[in-house]
Formats: C-alpha cells, sequence, structure tokens
C-alpha cells in the first residue's frame, strides 16, 4: 500500500530500530502525565492513537483496557510495533493524514496525536483537524503534541505554533480545554520544548 505523502515519513522507514528504540525508552505516564485526566472513564472506551510509530503509548492504552486503534503510515515502524508492543486489545492499521480513509466517523472516545503534527504539511492541517473531528464522539477529546523549536533537517518537518492550531480547532468544532506550558523535551535535546493541548469536539456542525 503506497500512501500520500510518503516522503513525510521515509526516515522512519529508513532508519525504523534507531527511532523504535529511542521512543521505546520513555513511559506513556511520564510524557502524557497531563493527558491522563481526560482519559475515558470507561476502561471499554475506543482510543485512535495517531501517528502510533513504536506502538508505545497504544500499548499502554491497551494495557488501561481501552479498544485501541492504532495507526502508523511508516510500514516498518508499523511492524515492528506490532512485532514487539502487541496486544489483544490492538487494532493496527497503515494510514496516514489528512485521509485516515480506513476509519469509520463518530467512533472515538479519545484521539491521541503525540509527536506528529510537525510532520503535517501546513496546507494539510486544517483538513487533518476536521477529519479527526469527524471520527470523535460529541465532548470527546483529542490530546496533542506541539514540537516547539526549528524543525530537524533530517526528516521532512515543519514549523508549528499554539496560535495556529487553536484558529484552526475553532473552525473544525475542537474547543481548547486545556493549554500546557511550554514543557522541557523528554530525550533532552536543548533546542526543543513541547505544548500539550487538548481540544473537546463541541456538538455544532461544519461544512
Amino acid at each position: 500500500m503506497t500512501l500520500k505523502n510518503s516522503a513525510s515519513w521515509a526516515s522512519y522507514d529508513s532508519e525504523s530500530i534507531k527511532y523504535f528504540d529511542t521512543y521505546s525508552k520513555l513511559y506513556f505516564s511520564n510524557i502524557h502525565r497531563q493527558f491522563i485526566r481526560f482519559l475515558p472513564e470507561s476502561p471499554n472506551a475506543k482510543v485512535l492513537d495517531i501517528g502510533s510509530g513504536s506502538g508505545r503509548d497504544a500499548l499502554s492504552l491497551a494495557r488501561r483496557g481501552y479498544q485501541v486503534t492504532a495507526v502508523e503510515p511508516s510500514e516498518k515502524m508499523l511492524d515492528l510495533a506490532k512485532t514487539k508492543n502487541n496486544h489483544k486489545n490492538i487494532a493496527w492499521l497503515n494510514d496516514c493524514l489528512p485521509d485516515l480513509s480506513s476509519l469509520d466517523k463518530n467512533t472515538y472516545d479519545f484521539v491521541l496525536m503525540s509527536a506528529i503534527w510537525m510532520h503535517i504539511a501546513p496546507h494539510e492541517r486544517k483538513s487533518s483537524l476536521k477529519r479527526i473531528s469527524s471520527l470523535l464522539k460529541e465532548d470527546s477529546y483529542l490530546a496533542i503534541t506541539l514540537r516547539i523549536g526549528k524543525p530537524d533537517l533530517s526528516r521532512t518537518m515543519y514549523s508549528v505554533s499554539e496560535e495556529e492550531l487553536l484558529t484552526q480547532s475553532f473552525e473544525t468544532n475542537l474547543d481548547p480545554i486545556y493549554i500546557s506550558r511550554e514543557i522541557k523535551d523528554p530525550l533532552n535535546r536543548n533546542e526543543v520544548t513541547w505544548k500539550k493541548i487538548v481540544l473537546q469536539k463541541n456538538k455544532k456542525t461544519f461544512t
């Protein structure tokens, strides 16, 4: 299967073992502690992990009892995740934004996008948010991390900003309910910080 914008994650295919090992050293409960209170109360809730990478977060969510759909555009990263971080509660998919054509609308109680937004081209961000909004149930949450700092030239990466995200979220029925301060990079890169943002789907309709 050849996905749209495959150049955006070519480095994850060519260096999949390096990235898998790096991301696997981090723990969900540490790097996403700001998001934990927004997780669904029902242990059988449906959770979507977009850009699931090593499968670290998908596995942690599955162990909490959630039914997890883990979507990853890099075939080699997906293969590693399925091999090393598999769980009976995880469905693995090779798909990508902005289309996510393999997923159904109004399905998910929680969506996680960790360290993925900077890989989405600016002209595809609004359509990506619109698609995510369509996948969420009413009042459910999208938890997203923003990488603040110069793009890494070794990978396809773009600058991001809180202001851009919030402007586009208002246009796609997603209301901000939590915005963190800038947080130190968990991999101790001095030139990188992160912001954690939670958006909630409202009951309006958009065109």
